[in-house]
């Protein structure tokens, strides 16, 4: 994984709060939103699906509902997440389910097939379990990212190889040139700071609530 953070105590999803910064809101959401591609794009899938009475979306149609949820985030201030109004994940719903019905509406209004079966009343489908097994990953993938951020970069390449990438402590040991006692210690630092994070309020209400 990649990316430059600024230097701060708040972890990424913290940063998505404080739009008054803007370099550290801009940097933090577009970190973000490469993260939540994967969930962004099956909530789509989910909500044409639920507007259309079943049809399957053209991968065109959800590459372009995800850029203008993308463009939301970006552009308007009303999109902004604010936390005190829900989970993230719901506020990411909402946001992919609106740009989903107005991508529907503009698309072929006349077509007399859709008519029969399209529902562009805003309802939202429930969550499916696909949606959160996706939702999960990028949470996971996120709290990575905040460790990243906030640890030495040696002592993440080696949690990267350990833990990430299934190498053998032995192995990264002999590729690094150092002892096994080193690899260890460097794991059980970086697994102590993911824990750190993973206690923070931001995540325990994503992933518990």
């Amino acid at each position: 994984m990649s990316g430059q953070f600024p230097t701060t105590p708040l972890n990424l999803l913290s940063k998505l709060r404080v739009p008054d910064d803007s370099s550290t809101w801009q940097v933090s959401w577009k970190r973000f939103l490469e993260l939540y591609h994967e969930p962004l794009t099956v909530i789509a899938r989910a909500c044409y699906s639920h507007h259309t009475g079943g049809l399957v979306a053209s991968p065109d149609f959800i590459e372009d509902a995800v850029a203008n949820v993308v463009t939301d985030f970006f552009a308007r201030s009303q999109y902004r997440y604010d936390a005190t109004k829900g989970r993230l994940r719901t506020y990411l719903r909402v946001v992919t389910n609106a740009r989903v019905v107005d991508l529907l509406r503009k698309e072929r209004p006349m077509d007399k097939l859709h008519a029969e079966t399209r529902k562009t009343d805003g309802s939202e489908p429930t969550e499916s379990p696909r949606e959160t097994d996706a939702l999960h990953r990028s949470l996971l993938a996120t709290l990575v990212e905040d460790m990243r951020s906030q640890i030495p970069l040696r002592q993440f390449e080696i949690f990267e190889r350990v833990k990430l990438k299934r190498h053998s402590p032995e192995q990264v040991a002999e590729e690094l040139g150092i002892h096994r006692a080193v690899i260890d210690r460097n794991v059980h630092k970086a697994m102590t700071k993911l824990r750190e994070l993973a206690r923070q309020p931001e995540y325990q209400e994503e992933f518990y609530s």
